[in-house]
């Protein structure tokens, strides 16, 4: 027991003069998230809010925990994406907490904190948070199982957590790069610049057919600058990453039981679809439409991974157990009595100047509305909008909406039956309303809310 105490404290002692010697991510303190407009709606509350109540949550005096803040860049998306918030950020380098300061200083968000501190002593803050963003941190700490159960303990009933491992598979060949320089006496001390050389020198000067170079190194760093700062925080990232460590989800999925979480979804969820991988998804072989018709969302995932590993994050979001995600009602089940008590709302990271500009832009010029160039997250496919369908975006701009008032809207830019030529019903109106609100509801560009009256 001593011995693996021993062993915990050395690497977060390791880790920690890792990130003080070379804070990351490396972005300049003046960059503003601004324009990045899948990373401020994969941060925004609403989002993951949404999929697990199937309603809009005010940010406003919402408390955030970003978890392994490094510089502070994700804590400033935090901020830019959820307004009102306020922004805790910890992580075991002291020398990168000042910069994650400095940096949501510079951009004018007073409501911040950083502290220096290992998730383990979560506690000491006296914090209970309404969302937890844990980056790129949990499997690099030396129990992920304490970690997952620190960050559960100071999550608020219905919180939520958005968590990612390195994927087993597809990290495969990376893990054997790091046992080879592990080998070769490369993580003795904290890896630095001779360090790095050596690992640029080996893979330079293997052969390219070797495995090793093929799997890692020609798809990812022959294109890099040597010499680059880039480089050289690319080759510590995945060469020299001190704890190391990957998961496959069945593994993850177990942690997640043993710590009383739940999980909600894939980050990226219309990326894992075990169907999108078949030429023809609506004709699969009989043994696949019979086998995935009742298999569990653990399970499908786990296919996924099995024949497409390509994604190196298995990135998702979570939830108490005890408070486990309420079951969600497709809106292709609703009746017309649900759709008569909902509202309807644009998605506030579609809200921005440029985006309404570009809209506007193509309603002058009748073009449709390629809506998935600004948030690409939720689609595999271009999403591209006609101008009435476009224009019905437009009217949700400066608020919500019922469907009796999209539906009025509908009838004035679309008076007539596209077929017939003849006056277009109101029946017929909220037919084609609701086909279009289901359709942008898919990639929450919009999101739908149920009346509780």
């Amino acid at each position: 027991m001593n011995n693996q105490i021993n062993q915990n404290q050395e690497l977060s002692s390791v880790l920690k003069q890792q990130y003080d010697n070379l804070p990351y991510p490396q972005i300049p303190i003046e960059k503003s998230p601004d324009g990045l407009y899948n990373s401020l709606f994969i941060h925004n509350l609403v989002t993951s809010y949404y999929l697990y109540k199937q309603q809009i949550i005010d940010t406003n005096n919402q408390i955030i925990l970003d978890a392994g803040c490094g510089s502070g860049w994700k804590s400033l998306v935090l901020a830019k994406a959820n307004p009102g918030v306020k922004v805790v950020g910890i992580d075991l380098s002291p020398e990168s907490v000042k910069i994650a300061q400095h940096r949501l200083n510079y951009h004018g968000y007073n409501n911040a904190e950083f502290y220096a501190i290992e998730i383990e002593q979560l506690g000491q803050l006296g914090y209970q948070f309404d969302y937890i963003n844990c980056d790129e941190v949990i499997y690099l700490l030396p129990s992920p199982l304490e970690g997952l159960q620190a960050l559960k303990s100071v999550l608020k009933p219905d919180g939520i957590i958005r968590i990612n491992f390195h994927s087993y598979y597809q990290r495969f060949h990376f893990l054997k790069a790091q046992k080879l320089f592990q080998l070769m006496g490369l993580f003795e001390s904290n890896p630095e610049e001779m360090e790095v050389e050596i690992v640029l020198e080996t893979m330079q000067s293997l052969k390219d057919k070797t495995d090793l170079k093929k799997n890692t190194w020609l798809n990812n760093f022959s294109s890099f600058n040597l010499g680059s700062d880039k480089c050289q925080e690319s080759v510590l990232m995945n060469y020299l990453l001190q704890g190391d460590k990957a998961y496959t989800i069945p593994e993850i999925f177990q942690l997640l039981g043993q710590t009383e979480l739940e999980f909600l979804s894939m980050v990226n969820w219309r990326h894992w679809n075990v169907r999108e991988l078949f030429n023809d998804q609506d004709n699969l072989p009989a043994i696949w439409e019979m086998g995935l018709e009742n298999i569990s969302v653990e399970e499908s995932l786990h296919i996924y991974e099995l024949l497409n590993p390509v994604h190196r994050l298995i990135d998702f979001w979570c939830v108490n157990a005890q408070s486990s995600p309420d079951t969600i009602q497709p809106l292709s089940t609703w009746t017309r009595e649900d759709w008569q008590k909902s509202k309807v709302y644009l998605h506030p990271q579609l809200k921005c100047a440029k985006i309404k500009e570009d809209l506007i832009n193509s309603l002058k010029n009748q073009q449709s509305f390629v809506i998935s160039t600004y948030i690409p997250l939720p689609t595999i496919n271009s999403v591209e909008l006609e101008t009435n369908v476009a224009a019905c975006l437009l009217n949700l701009w400066e608020g919500e909406k019922t469907m009796a008032e999209l539906v009025d809207f509908w009838l004035k830019i679309q008076p007539l039956d596209l077929i017939t030529c003849q006056p277009l019903t109101e029946k017929q109106a909220w037919h084609q309303v609701i086909k279009t609100i289901i359709k942008l509801e898919n990639f929450l560009y919009v999101l739908v809310e149920k009346s509780a009256k």
